[in-house]
């Protein structure tokens, strides 16, 4: 299997097949990413549309040291930020999880009930720990991948997950 790297370098060369080969790939797990953010079957699309987009025609600028797809994801990222800013508030995640970008805690879920509350105390993140969580428990990220991604240091990155799950744990927790 070709790697999405050398993919990446194919398609800045200009074959568009090996593009092809990584919305291939990439297109189903992103649609889910940007659902996430966004709350949005149809915005999220227009999103993924987007960032492929915007991903070919800076293909030149990609740096092939690091992961394609946390460059792609990055791109995505600002992408939904930029709708959310637009919209001028974050919108609340979706009842039904978007098939392999479930984090651990919503696979274990028993009931639609926890699930439910689980969700929302996610949405209710600020969108940086929201960001890391996902890069980390969807994305299978490591600090430091989540760090470049972010622009942040992966002492940093560490920090925010456990921020973010001390926050989740608080607002689950029976009063």
């Amino acid at each position: 299997m070709i790697h999405d790297e050398d993919l990446a370098l194919r398609a800045a060369a200009g074959d568009r097949g090996a593009f092809e080969v990584l919305v291939g790939r990439h297109a189903r797990a992103l649609n889910g990413f940007c659902r996430r953010v966004l709350g949005d079957e149809a915005e999220a699309e227009d999103r993924v549309q987007e960032a492929f987009l915007r991903a070919y025609e800076r293909l030149d600028r990609f740096d092939p040291r690091f992961r394609f797809s946390s460059w792609l994801y990055k791109i995505a990222q600002n992408l939904c930020i930029d709708a959310l800013r637009g919209r001028r508030a974050w919108a609340s995640l979706p009842e039904e999880e978007p098939e392999g970008a479930a984090l651990p805690p919503l696979r274990l879920a028993s009931d639609r009930d926890d699930r439910a509350a689980l969700l929302v105390a996610i949405d209710e993140l600020p969108p940086k720990l929201r960001a890391v969580l996902h890069r980390k428990y969807a994305l299978d990220e490591s600090a430091a991948e989540i760090g470049r991604a972010l622009d942040m240091t992966p002492g940093n990155v560490r920090v925010c997950l456990h921020r973010a799950i001390r926050l989740l744990r608080s607002r689950l927790e029976p009063q």
